[in-house]
């Protein structure tokens, strides 16, 4: 079987929205780093259209495999490059310890 470290051929900045607690009460989400150079693997994205009420726009979903050992969570945020991808799906593969896919949507509204 081939070390899925063989297939990740790039690096990103992994990181986190924790909630903090501002003068007023209200709650400030900042993004904390939770690992910088993290080896992943970057498919291409697929587009669709979506329509929310009177607006259209098209909105490109990807899949980011990386190794196990890192515990990712709905809307972790992947960045490589000028690219943000929301995490919002996680899956493991049907071989054990061999890899994580990262379903993301990836962001065009910037942070």
């Amino acid at each position: 079987m081939v070390s899925i470290d063989s297939l990740l051929n790039e690096v990103a900045l992994c990181r986190r929205r924790v909630a903090d607690y501002g003068d007023m009460g209200g709650v400030i989400y900042n993004a904390t780093t939770f690992s910088a150079t993290h080896p992943v693997r970057i498919s291409p994205g697929v587009p669709r259209e979506v329509r929310d009420g009177n607006a259209e726009y098209v909105e490109a979903t990807t899949v980011i495999y990386t190794h196990t050992g890192t515990d990712f969570a709905r809307d972790d945020e992947i960045v490589h490059g000028s690219n943000v991808y929301e995490v919002i799906g996680v899956r493991s593969p049907s071989v054990s310890n061999h890899h994580v896919a990262l379903v993301c949507k990836v962001q065009t509204d910037g942070i």
